[in-house]
């Protein structure tokens, strides 16, 4: 299945904050970095004594170090100059949602350069943090922020969001920055965007039509005010901000929210490939992306289910158990004789999932296939 073990989704990756350095005024720098830094781990080669004595971790050789640190590590600050950090990195660096952020400072501490993952790991930031402790400048050099507009993947980051097609991302974002029009699907305002942002934004809601990929009029007229040639072939451009599966034609960057609580039920023994099959079908027919899964959910009997507990794994998503005294108090609308009299509740799926999302937001009463029952919660 697709949906199965994409992990392009990451929004942050496990760990701390590595700084490192070489020289001994850099170690030295580095030391104040990590001591004014929460949740930083400071590496210097072994020969700084100094450095080892105060709690810094020792490295032999940091060709070595980078790439053992580089999965062990959210964000990474080196004290040295830009060229080395970009030589050892460069082998590693893969793609936008998994590198960690990077971010070199000279060892006066005068400038500091947000090197990899502006946005999405956060280096941007961190360099204005670092910049704040060594009095230095901190140096910024993506297009959305030295231009000063809104940079989609950042808000999506802030707002929780899931980013199912990171690969759409620069023509959405070359969109931002020449005023091109933008049709943004996004009914909860998780964005948070408006036209005072971006002029040249236009909304769509499910009153619009489907339309087929061509110029509509609104589109043209937002292209013409642009400056732009009206043309019958214009690419349809759009951010779609939704747990809705579907989209008008055209490319469209779709962002999910984690707002689906998956309740699950099923026979001992029931194998992993058919609850993913079964969950994978329901929520199709029902229009809803399987990346905006927040967790699955269930009844604590299925604590040591194998096979649910390997759908979880595979889709990286938490699986939460409730007793059966918790789940036996929730009014659900499909409540069934046969469970009660098996394990002594009228319900598993509906009544964990919501449970879990904490609502009575039910998008999916109990869907029953072959081993396994689905029913699917809306989280407010």
């Amino acid at each position: 299945m697709a949906w199965e073990g994409d992990r392009r989704d990451e929004s942050s990756r496990p760990g701390s904050i590595a700084v490192a350095a070489i020289t001994a005024g850099g170690v030295r720098l580095a030391l104040q970095i990590q001591a004014q830094l929460p949740g930083s781990i400071c590496y210097v080669p072994r020969r700084h004594a100094f450095a080892l004595v105060m709690g810094a971790r020792p490295f032999d050789r940091l060709k070595d170090l980078v790439p053992e640190i580089w999965t062990r590590h959210r964000a990474m600050v080196f004290v040295m100059a830009t060229g080395i950090v970009v030589r050892l990195i460069a082998p590693l660096v893969h793609q936008k949602m998994r590198d960690p952020a990077v971010v070199v400072v000279d060892e006066k501490g005068r400038f500091v350069i947000s090197l990899l993952s502006g946005h999405w790991g956060g280096a941007n930031a961190l360099a204005e943090s670092v910049a704040r402790i060594t009095g230095g400048l901190p140096v910024v050099t993506t297009a959305s922020d030295v231009c000063r507009r809104p940079a989609i993947d950042l808000l999506a980051r802030k707002a929780g969001l899931v980013i199912e097609n990171p690969e759409a991302l620069p023509r959405i974002a070359r969109a931002v920055l020449e005023d091109e029009p933008l049709w943004l699907f996004d009914p909860a305002r998780r964005l948070g965007l408006s036209q005072a942002d971006l002029p040249q934004v236009r909304f769509w809601d499910e009153s619009h039509p489907a339309w087929e990929p061509r110029r509509t009029s609104a589109t043209a007229e937002a292209g013409d005010a642009a400056g732009e040639e009206p043309s019958g072939s214009a690419e349809l451009i759009g951010v779609w901000v939704s747990e809705k599966a579907s989209n008008p034609e055209g490319l469209w960057l779709r962002l999910r929210p984690r707002s689906l609580v998956v309740g699950v039920g099923c026979n001992r023994g029931t194998s992993a490939e058919e609850i993913l099959e079964v969950v994978r079908r329901v929520l199709d027919d029902a229009g809803l992306a399987p990346p905006s899964i927040r967790n699955f959910a269930s009844v604590d009997l299925k604590a040591d289910e194998a096979g649910l507990l390997e759908a979880a794994r595979r889709l990286d998503r938490p699986l939460e158990f409730f007793s059966r005294k918790d789940l036996r108090d929730v009014a659900v609308p499909r409540p069934s004789r046969r469970v009660a009299e098996h394990i002594g509740v009228p319900s598993v799926c509906e009544a964990a999932a919501i449970l879990s999302a904490g609502s009575r937001k039910l998008l999916i009463s109990k869907q029953k296939a072959g081993n396994v029952t689905v029913a699917v919660a809306g989280v407010d």
